[in-house]
């Protein structure tokens, strides 16, 4: 233990006094998290989501705010499947939702009830981004930086914080935008991100995704700004099929 422990102090220390990675050491990171995210997508994990949304400007009334907060237990992903519950907390008023992503598709339906909704995935991306790794794989792979891995220490023992800077191409994927032209440049002025991906010492295996994103709709001026978080564990995960039927809807109708 006590040799352990030295050897990740030294670690520590070599990467505290390396200064900033160079564009190869960037590179190797990036192609080190995309594994990563890859291996675990396809050996299948058990998660744990949770996300806080806030939304002003535009259509809402100046003072308001659409404030959500959203959580997901006991949930499963593989080969870019998922399946979850998804628990929604607005003011005084909560929701629960049955979530799967299959084939490119978000479906859900309220609790309870039998009939199943269905909607592109790539629209909704913002209900949990940290969820989707193929996204946050493609964010890591385009990055504009990717930092040197920070050691911490957590319940279970060790782990290190990658810090992703993303390209604008994938702010707009991450908040679930598309613009072009003029209208690109005056969003990527509003617009931020950050996100950081923890890996297990000294195996590399994925344990926590976190999104941090914010920007201005320049369609309606609506400014988000999206806290998500997703802490994995291993788990027997079997193939997540498609409901067997499920009605499609715009995506700003999946939850009503």
């Amino acid at each position: 233990m006590k040799r352990l422990l030295a050897g990740l102090l030294g670690l520590a220390l070599l990467s505290a006094c390396g200064g900033a990675p160079t564009q190869a050491d960037q590179g190797k990171n990036a192609t080190l998290l995309a594994g990563a995210l890859r291996s675990a997508d396809v050996a299948g994990m058990g998660f744990n989501l949770d996300e806080q949304l806030l939304i002003h400007g535009g259509d809402i009334p100046s003072g308001q705010a659409i404030q959500l907060h959203a959580t997901a237990g006991n949930g499963e992903l593989r080969d870019g499947a998922a399946e979850f519950g998804y628990d929604v907390q607005q003011g005084s008023q909560s929701s629960g939702y049955d979530m799967r992503i299959v084939d490119g598709k978000l479906f859900v339906r309220k609790k309870g009830a039998s009939a199943w909704k269905a909607t592109p995935v790539v629209n909704t991306t913002t209900l949990m981004p940290a969820l989707r790794l193929d996204v946050v794989r493609e964010t890591v792979l385009l990055a504009a930086s990717v930092s040197s891995g920070a050691l911490g220490h957590v319940a279970a023992g060790f782990d290190r914080k990658y810090v992703v800077q993303p390209a604008a191409d994938q702010v707009e994927q991450l908040l679930s935008i598309t613009v072009t032209g003029a209208t690109e440049q005056q969003f990527l002025k509003t617009a931020s991100a950050e996100v950081d991906v923890y890996l297990t010492v000294p195996d590399n295996k994925l344990a926590r995704v976190e999104v941090h994103v914010s920007g201005t709709d320049p369609s309606n001026g609506e400014q988000s700004q999206i806290t998500c978080s997703l802490d994995l564990h291993s788990a027997r995960v079997s193939a997540i099929q498609a409901p067997a039927d499920a009605q499609l809807v715009d995506p700003g109708s999946i939850l009503s």
